[in-house]
């Protein structure tokens, strides 16, 4: 990973943008990204939602801010040719940007989404919470166990109990919950794939047949044995899953699909 938090590799015309969730990073892209990088451009930043002080600095009221540094970042690197996928938050900064930026991006790619509904995975937070608190939450995000280890209790305990960060955190969730696009996916008119985990317990399969109901034209695949966190947990199937899709969107692009 690059000084800003910035992953960028694989080259080509067109280009794949991950977003990350709350608790995510670019890492969580990287078995993807790897798999996918001898055929495009291949995007994952780390957004200004994670516990360094220094990308927080300007603060975050509204998913309205991270969408416009997407935005910008889209901008500065020059992508023409570009499908979005995100995860969680991500999931919701994506559909607000292919809202507020009609007619950009060439396809959207949603994964545990928010947006509709998310039982929040900081509900119960406590100001000095246990780490058997911490990998409880963890547990409700990640259907695989064998990901959930010391290593990241730890780590998660340690940000968990920043009060600076505690703080943020709850500030961005209220964001999300405050961020409904129930009555504007009718608006979204890309080529859309909804990719779930059945054993989501943060956004429930139920919320992804309402993304599917509501977004014209959208494909729906659900990942069994599979939590929040498909790219995560599953990345050789999304990975599948992704590379199916994205011919369509880049074809459309061409005006030959």
């Amino acid at each position: 990973m690059s000084d800003t938090g910035l992953v960028d590799k694989g080259e080509g015309p067109n280009a794949i943008l991950f977003l990350h969730g709350l608790f995510g990073a670019p890492e969580h892209w990287r078995v993807m990204m790897e798999s996918l990088a001898d055929r495009y451009r291949v995007i994952a930043p780390q957004l200004p939602i994670d516990p360094h002080p220094d990308r927080r600095k300007y603060g975050m009221k509204t998913i309205g801010d991270l969408t416009d540094m997407v935005s910008r970042m889209v901008n500065d690197l020059e992508l023409d040719s570009f499908v979005i996928c995100g995860n969680s938050l991500g999931g919701l900064v994506a559909i607000d940007y292919c809202l507020q930026h009609p007619d950009v991006a060439n396809g959207l790619v949603l994964a545990g989404s928010a947006g509709l509904f998310e039982r929040s995975p900081i509900k119960g937070l406590r100001l000095h919470p246990t780490k058997e608190f911490v990998r409880s939450t963890i547990s409700g995000i990640l259907h695989n166990e064998s990901l959930l280890t010391e290593e990241l209790v730890d780590q998660w305990h340690a940000a968990l109990t920043n009060r600076d960060y505690l703080r943020f955190l709850l500030r961005a969730s209220r964001a999300t919950r405050d961020r409904c696009v129930e009555n504007e996916l009718a608006e979204l008119d890309l080529p859309t794939m909804i990719v779930w985990g059945s054993d989501d317990e943060i956004t429930p399969p139920s919320v992804a047949k309402e993304f599917h109901r509501r977004i014209a034209g959208s494909r729906l695949s659900l990942i069994n044995e599979c939590g929040h966190a498909p790219n995560w947990e599953r990345p050789d199937k999304f990975a599948e899953l992704l590379e199916e899709f994205l011919p369509s969107c880049f074809q459309t692009q061409c005006g030959t699909g």
